[in-house]
């Protein structure tokens, strides 16, 4: 008889088990529906704060973000009473609402669970993405990336992925642009920049495709870029050139060369450049590369890639050329000696080595934005969120990164560091030689 008891009990005790774990489970899930869904017809709270609890700025206001919010007595008082942390009363536009104790507790369970299914991001790992090209560039970005990420961050090791598939990375460091082909103008048209959400992962430290003769100063959707743009980048070379110009001259005469007939930038770029000209008192004439330079000493701003190199320096007279070393730095090195000598290239980024090469300052970049990433997880703190993420960004002033300088985010800003460095060119030894650092 006893034995028919406990077994009766024990078949009770499992049928009512799962209940009551069910019960404890979906706490969350009911704090789920109030988020997104609202309570007793009131407003829902996703409408302001976001899908994942980001927060969103829109018309002037701001709804901070609420992901990981754990404060129960501030929560309440902003829902029933209207007040911030800083005790004023929230915007108008902030609901009131009617909540019971149950409900409150529920939804503060989801918004401890709201940003924890994150891809990419474990209590011991975080997942980094880079997008690489197959080449000594690719593995001199990688190499830099790993000696930032040889830390953990709260106890978080670092993983680089190279090259993820959509949802693998928590983040994108460092990912080379190749903003010369159509499908990123297509993603630009899709997804314009500043647009950042907090589902998707934010890309530090985009670095331009090498070899590529493109002055465009798109950015990746969600970019937070370190290196001075493009378009800046050719602005520089008439700074440069003006720096070496004769002090005796009144104006000095320029041609500008370009070879750059589908890049869409290009119009606005030109007039920009005629612009800064004047302002420098530079006489600037604009031909296309193939045209002959006739004036002895005339210097040239040379806009295009490396195909057109050795011709147009043999058609341009015998004075000094300036170029971009992104877009045709390798290409220089296998010039004739006479000719290498004429060119000084401009690299919109310092580097820490003694000896220059192209590929160890696309290193010193990818490690600059590694730092980058790491300052702004350790001010995110343990408790971290795509969204606190982002904000830190957003926040981050002045780090110092040795070689780099220091380097300051803003977002829709165009840089983030004003360094840079003009190369001479020695094609004898196979090596650049730094004139000026800034």
């Amino acid at each position: 008889m006893m034995a028919s008891f406990k077994a009766i009990f024990c078949g009770l005790l499992c049928l009512l088990l799962p209940d009551y774990a069910a019960a404890q489970d979906s706490a969350w899930q009911r704090g789920q529906a109030i988020y997104h869904q609202g309570s007793k017809g009131q407003a829902a709270c996703v409408r302001c704060h976001g899908s994942r609890g980001e927060g969103r700025e829109e018309g002037g206001l701001s709804a901070p973000a609420l992901a990981g919010q754990a404060d129960r007595l501030l929560l309440q008082r902003a829902l029933l009473d209207g007040l911030g942390s800083n005790g004023l009363s929230l915007h108008p536009l902030m609901p009131r609402y009617q909540i019971d104790t149950a409900s409150l507790d529920d939804l503060i369970a989801y918004l401890h669970v709201i940003a924890k299914d994150t891809p990419g991001l474990t209590d011991t790992l975080l997942r980094v993405g880079v997008r690489l090209p197959a080449n000594v560039y690719g593995a001199a970005i990688q190499a830099g990336l790993s000696q930032a990420f040889d830390q953990q961050v709260y106890g978080r090791r670092l993983e680089l992925l190279i090259n993820p598939t959509a949802g693998q990375a928590f983040v994108e460091v460092a990912s080379v642009q190749d903003t010369s082909r159509p499908e990123f103008q297509t993603q630009l048209q899709a997804t314009p920049y500043p647009v950042v959400e907090a589902d998707r992962p934010a890309l530090i430290g985009p670095l331009p495709m090498p070899g590529i003769a493109n002055f465009s100063d798109s950015l990746a959707p969600g970019s937070f870029p370190i290196l001075s743009s493009m378009r800046e980048h050719a602005s520089a070379l008439l700074a440069q050139a003006a720096l070496d110009a004769p002090k005796d001259k009144a104006a000095q005469q320029l041609t500008l060369i370009y070879d750059m007939g589908n890049d869409p930038a290009l119009p606005a770029l030109l007039q920009e450049l005629r612009q800064q000209a004047r302002a420098n008192h530079q006489s600037l004439r604009e031909q296309i590369w193939s045209a002959k330079v006739r004036k002895p000493g005339e210097a040239v701003i040379y806009l295009g890639g490396p195909a057109g190199l050795s011709a147009m320096l043999a058609n341009s007279g015998d004075g000094l050329v300036y170029a971009s070393a992104i877009h045709i730095g390798p290409a220089s090195l296998q010039l004739p000696l006479a000719q290498a000598a004429r060119l000084r290239l401009l690299l919109p980024w310092r580097t820490s080595s003694t000896v220059f090469d192209l590929p160890g300052a696309y290193s010193d970049a990818a490690y600059a934005s590694g730092m980058v990433l790491i300052e702004a997880l350790k001010r995110s703190g343990r408790q971290l969120s795509r969204a606190e993420l982002l904000q830190q960004l957003k926040q981050l002033r002045d780090l110092m990164i040795p070689g780099l300088g220091k380097i300051s985010l803003r977002p829709g800003q165009a840089h983030a560091s004003l360094g840079g460095q003009l190369l001479t060119v020695d094609a004898a030894h196979g090596r650049f030689t730094t004139l000026r650092s800034w």
